[in-house]
């Protein structure tokens, strides 16, 4: 994929929902704040297969699908098996507020999340701060490990670990506070033991978006730091 363009009216964008009231609802938001080229996808095999043709510059990505589910067709992009490159910037669409779905999405470095009930102004925001800087992707390599779930619906909690105590240079601060170069100072794990974000962390511009994205979905309001 080169540079993503500036202008919305250049940028391509590929949805994959297997709604096609979503998928609609998308275009006609899409179409309103300026982008023109979209293609639509019904899953994950059929996003994989129109990829290339597509050659899109962002991806707006719904989780809930069969037989290929979102989180299945990302790990295929992340680990550098689909058509594209295998950084390309993903917004994960939502509506639900299942943490272990959205910690695998986490783990897999999507870009950003957005609800399904969101309006255009917030939908170009999270595009344009997507486009604007890529999530803090690592090896190709390292996203095999990333479990998926065969039946994501299913997807069982895990047991919640009991959190380490902060450091003493530590500080409980607000989610929608974080600041870019804090360190996360203990594992942020969701109410259910999902893990969203490990110790040790330093946070990028990426990460502190991300974690405000989930903040909305997740209710999740207070995090360990310290400085780095």
């Amino acid at each position: 994929m080169s540079d993503a363009p500036n202008n919305l009216s250049e940028i391509r964008i590929l949805i994959l929902d297997d709604e096609p009231f979503i998928r609609e609802v998308l275009v006609r938001i899409l179409q309103q704040i300026g982008i023109q080229h979209i293609v639509e996808a019904e899953d994950g095999a059929d996003g994989l297969s129109k990829i290339s043709d597509a050659n899109p510059d962002l991806i707006i990505l719904d989780i809930m699908m069969e037989p290929m589910n979102g989180l299945q067709f990302l790990k295929t992009l992340r680990i550098g098996l689909s058509d594209a490159a295998f950084d390309l910037p993903v917004l994960v669409l939502t509506g639900a507020d299942d943490a272990g779905i959205l910690s695998a999405a986490m783990a897999l470095d999507c870009d950003a999340f957005v609800k399904k009930n969101i309006g255009p102004e917030a939908i170009q925001e999270r595009i344009e701060r997507v486009l604007r800087e890529k999530a803090a992707i690592k090896e190709a390599g390292s996203y095999h490990s990333v479990q998926i779930p065969e039946v994501i619906m299913d997807m069982p909690s895990p047991e919640k670990p009991e959190p380490d105590a902060p450091s003493a240079e530590a500080r409980e601060v607000q989610v929608i506070d974080a600041e870019v170069g804090m360190v996360i100072d203990r594992d942020i794990i969701t109410d259910d033991g999902h893990l969203l974000m490990s110790k040790d962390t330093v946070l990028t511009s990426s990460h502190v978006n991300r974690l405000c994205d989930l903040s909305e979905i997740l209710k999740l309001h207070l995090m360990w730091v310290r400085d780095s």
